[in-house]
């Protein structure tokens, strides 16, 4: 005897092995902005972007990733202003005032931090985190982004050191010893919302240090996430990708955005079916 049919014209056996075999967790979007950038020069941000997009583009947990300019990025915001979607905005030292209007005329509830907010995440490289270019913004992004008065992103040529992690998910970029000019200070966030999730790289080795970059700074109540990858003046450094092993070997598992496996469910599904039926 065949299966009944339901009342939507579906076998409920091929129903359920259907949803078994294309079921997956939600993808994320990724939005990278050159258009304007600071502390590299235009062309070699826009290298870097090719080679993250590259490196990026087709792969699972990847819904779709768009290389944007600075009037389009604020629909873009609006429009992945979801709650947990673990989407990225990818910066190369600029923060673009058509999501943060320059000069912090708008300090709280702009484009930029209502996104954050939601649960989703920027990425930056180069220059000071929110900082703006030529300083439009100053200390005052970063503090009203995170909503933690006084912290700062000083100390040019701060020593760093590859982590345990950072050799594990950075292998191909990071190098035993480098420096960074605005590395995130860990200390500063000390009895607020955020916390340290994960230094690829830090002042002292490995997850105690005060000072990280590369590195995952989360928010533990709104679920946002900010990347810092080499925020350096003027050296080289694999900006592209080192955000694109970030991604692929860390982040989008820590999202929870990878497809999910359908391995070794179908034969039980099956089986217990049979002896129901």
């Amino acid at each position: 005897m065949f299966p009944r049919r339901t009342a939507f014209g579906l076998y409920p056996l091929l129903a359920l092995w259907a949803f078994v075999v294309f079921a997956a967790r939600a993808g994320i979007d990724i939005a990278v902005y050159t258009e304007t950038v600071q502390w590299i020069a235009q062309p070699l941000a826009q290298q870097e972007a090719d080679k993250l997009i590259a490196a990026l583009e087709g792969k699972p947990g990847i819904d779709s990733i768009v290389n944007i300019g600075m009037q389009d990025l604020a629909a873009w915001t609006e429009q992945h202003t979801v709650k947990n979607g673990h989407h990225i905005i990818v910066l190369y030292g600029d923060f673009p005032p058509t999501i943060y209007p320059q000069g912090n005329a708008e300090p709280d509830g702009s484009l930029a931090e209502e996104f954050l907010d939601a649960g989703n995440t920027f990425a930056n490289s180069n220059d000071y985190f929110f900082w703006g270019l030529n300083g439009r913004n100053q200390e005052g992004g970063l503090q009203n982004m995170m909503d933690i008065p006084g912290i700062t992103m000083w100390d040019d040529n701060t020593p760093m050191t590859a982590t345990a992690e950072g050799k594990k998910y950075m292998p191909n970029t990071l190098p035993d010893k480098y420096t960074v000019d605005r590395p995130f200070h860990v200390d500063q966030i000390a009895g607020t919302d955020w916390e340290l999730e994960i230094a690829f790289g830090s002042n002292t080795g490995d997850q105690s240090g005060t000072r990280c970059d590369p590195c995952i700074i989360h928010n533990t109540q709104t679920d946002g996430r900010l990347i810092q990858v080499f925020q350096t003046n003027g050296l080289e450094q694999k900006e592209g990708e080192g955000l694109a092993e970030i991604i692929l070997n860390y982040y989008l598992e820590a999202v929870d955005a990878l497809p999910v496996e359908p391995k070794g469910k179908l034969s039980t599904t099956w089986a217990d079916l049979k002896i129901g039926r």
